[in-house]
């Protein structure tokens, strides 16, 4: 009697091991294949069409394998999700590791067009406030996101998404668009990731040179400031700052923004 209860109860916590086992494969396999497949997310406030992360690297050089990666809300600016990750040459897995796709964005510093009565070297300057400044008026420069590109059918639908535009004509975009200006020297600045262990997308710094006013100024229709690449709705002011003066405020800390900053000192460093 007792040998055969002995082997009931081993019996059940031996089919308990297998179902454990079975059940934490096919978790393992789902956030697998939701890497790629990305169809389900927690909270939506709408489809995030950009790029998504993962990194497949676990050796001890790199930076950490990427093992599972589960959408927790999404909009279509942003992606948070928690990431399943393997450090680097290690068997430790951190399984709740915050992570936050965004779009990729260009910042440009613009040299002003010069005039027959000043061919010095100065610059389009934009004095604005943002939400996380707390009303504060800094110093900027040109930036947007590098919008993800879609297909469109026959009706008229978006259906996919395809590739982002490239960083340098979103750049010119964005230039035309916001200052009237159009610049026939490009000098790439480098591509700056956000946050290392964060994401928050990347950098792509420029700056702009030889540049001219052009009549075309395309000014966002109403209704059009809750689309992903539209006019930003804080009020802002277009100034002409010269190269000592723009040094000395760069210095200062006058550009609030990092990504700002980071493009104004790389563009001087140019003269």
């Amino acid at each position: 009697m007792r040998r055969r209860t002995v082997l009931r109860i081993a019996t059940g916590a031996l089919f308990l091991l297998i179902t454990i086992s079975v059940l934490q494969k096919a978790r393992a396999l789902l956030s697998r294949s939701m890497l790629d497949q990305d169809e389900y997310c927690l909270v939506s406030h709408g489809k995030y069409n950009g790029q998504v992360y993962k990194s497949l690297d676990a050796s001890s050089r790199g930076g950490g394998a990427t093992l599972s990666n589960r959408c927790l809300v999404q909009s279509r600016w942003m992606r948070l999700a928690q990431h399943a990750v393997q450090l680097p040459g290690s068997d430790t897995i951190i399984d709740d590791w915050l992570w936050i796709d965004y779009h990729d964005r260009i910042n440009v510093l613009v040299e002003a067009p010069k005039t027959q009565t000043d061919q010095g070297v100065s610059f389009l300057i934009i004095e604005q406030t943002k939400y996380a400044l707390d009303s504060v008026i800094s110093l900027a420069v040109v930036g947007g996101i590098i919008e993800p590109t879609t297909q469109i059918d026959d009706n008229g639908i978006k259906t996919q998404v395809v590739m982002p535009e490239a960083p340098l004509m979103a750049a010119q975009r964005e230039v035309e668009e916001e200052m009237g200006v159009i610049c026939n020297t490009w000098v790439p600045l480098g591509k700056f990731r956000t946050d290392v262990n964060r994401g928050l997308g990347w950098v792509n710094p420029f700056l702009a040179r030889d540049c001219s006013y052009t009549t075309k100024l395309e000014f966002v229709e109403e209704g059009e400031t809750n689309i992903v690449g539209g006019a930003d709705t804080e009020q802002q002011k277009m100034i002409t700052m010269e190269l000592k003066e723009v040094r000395d405020a760069v210095m200062k800390g006058r550009f609030l923004e990092v990504q700002w900053s980071n493009t104004v000192a790389l563009g001087i460093l140019q003269y």
